[in-house]
């Protein structure tokens, strides 16, 4: 199934929540925030029915929704609205004439640093023929028209697909690695631990956060499925003054581990889609890393012990703690304290040793072709702001060469990544964890964007 079969519900959604809402309603997505204020702005100028709509953009997708809940605002206020196509903005001023609209509004939409962003102006398409061969058109209706409102994970998904080859990315490399992020979740805590993986087995990864005080699991929209308070749980008698602990999604069956530094010991939780539930099945008695690779935590600290226990019951050890870990078969990837990290090929192979790494790294493949990436974030202890940087895995240490993509994320300290297949598609989605200035946590979704 392709994403556009997968997102046309979503289409059809947004169109028949067109109506107006109230401006604290959390419920209201993007686009329909985004629709609500550039309607307002039309009718400002005030436009004269009937009113042509022209949109251009990245993703076809985000044009049709957001042209569909704006055309059905300004049906309500009586002005007549029609989208036209058109090759370029400046042919549609011809084409809204010819069916007869009396204005013309021409708005580029598109997701830009977290933000569902519209800009374009409005003009009148009646021209008076009688002023001699220079055409004149009326001076009002016409104005510029810029919006924007925060993404969240509709819009994103919605600008994800869609987009035409002939767009530049902003930022890219060989690959044309092009990621677009928006705000999935907001959490009364930090983020303590983060992971992915397929828990009811739909075969979509669903994103687990652990936080000081339990374990939710989100769906690629960020809804919540269930959630498991660790209150039960007794307390560690070495807890870390950071929220710190380990999360991994196991297979055969689908099980989640998580454990917090915060308690003496952690818990396998199955989730139980049906009752919206996590329901533990077992206690643990060592930290789990990944699905099969566990390891130990440093009394009191941040970090994981320098041994690591692979699946196989053989023990990797390390120069030195780590605080982060990713697994990719056949790679594996440890990142320490100093901003140095570990990157063994396979099993057994010696480690390249990088630099310049934050906390939040990971390993996926983001773009399909089957060769994994690396991605990291700053090794700033307060980067200002923090920033998600993809390169390229060809040998050697890949951060002394130009990342693939790079891009600033949103205000907080960015300890936590992961990949998520959230489409059922070959390309891996980004979540990053952010520790906010505030004390709250955030999930910050990115998607791949053609290029």
């Amino acid at each position: 199934m392709s994403r556009a079969q997968v997102l046309a519900p979503l289409l059809l959604a947004l169109t028949a929540h067109a109506a107006p809402r109230s401006s604290t309603d959390e419920t209201v997505s993007a686009v329909e925030r985004l629709s609500r204020e550039l309607a307002s702005d039309v009718r400002a100028l005030p436009a004269e029915a009937p009113v042509a709509l022209y949109f251009s953009g990245g993703s076809a997708e985000l044009r049709r929704a957001v042209g569909s809940v704006l055309a059905a605002r300004l049906a309500a206020e009586g002005l007549a609205p029609s989208v036209v196509d058109a090759p370029s903005a400046e042919a549609a001023e011809g084409v809204a004439r010819a069916q007869g609209a009396r204005t013309l509004v021409r708005l580029t939409v598109d997701v830009e640093a977290g933000a569902l962003r519209a800009r374009g102006d409005a003009l009148g398409t009646w021209v008076n023929f009688w002023s001699g061969r220079a055409l004149t058109r009326p001076a009002r209706p016409s104005g510029a028209l810029v919006e924007s409102v925060e993404a969240d994970a509709e819009a994103l998904a919605l600008a994800s697909v869609g987009t035409p080859t002939t767009t530049t990315p902003p930022t890219g490399g060989p690959r044309g690695i092009r990621l677009l992020g928006a705000t999935l979740v907001r959490l009364e805590q930090p983020v303590a631990a983060l992971a992915a993986g397929d828990l009811d087995g739909d075969g979509r990864d669903e994103i687990a956060v652990l936080t000081e005080e339990n374990v939710s699991v989100f769906t690629a929209d960020g809804q919540l499925l269930a959630r498991r308070e660790l209150g039960s749980l007794p307390f560690s008698n070495a807890t870390t003054r950071e929220p710190f602990g380990a999360l991994a999604v196991l297979s055969g069956p689908p099980r989640l581990a998580a454990w917090s530094t915060r308690r003496a010991q952690g818990e396998v939780l199955v989730l139980d889609k049906g009752r919206s539930t996590l329901r533990p099945v077992g206690t643990l008695d060592s930290a789990p890393l990944g699905p099969v690779e566990r390891g130990g935590f440093v009394p009191g600290q941040t970090a994981f012990q320098a041994e690591v226990r692979l699946g196989d019951g053989k023990p990797v050890t390390l120069l030195s703690p780590f605080t982060t870990a990713s697994f990719a078969s056949p790679r594996m990837l440890f990142v320490h304290a100093d901003g140095t990290g570990s990157l063994y090929p396979r099993v057994g192979a010696t480690p390249t040793r990088l630099s310049g790494l934050g906390a939040g790294s990971a390993l996926g493949d983001l773009d399909g072709d089957g060769t994994t990436e690396l991605l990291t974030t700053s090794a700033l202890l307060q980067p200002s702001p923090d920033v998600l940087r993809v390169h390229a895995l060809n040998g050697g240490d890949p951060t002394v060469h130009e990342p693939l993509w790079q891009g600033p994320l949103p205000t907080g300290r960015a300890l936590f990544v992961v990949t998520a297949n959230l489409d059922g598609d070959t390309r891996r989605e980004v979540v990053v964890g952010l520790s906010k200035p505030d004390g709250t946590g955030e999930l910050f979704l990115l998607r791949q964007g053609a290029p």
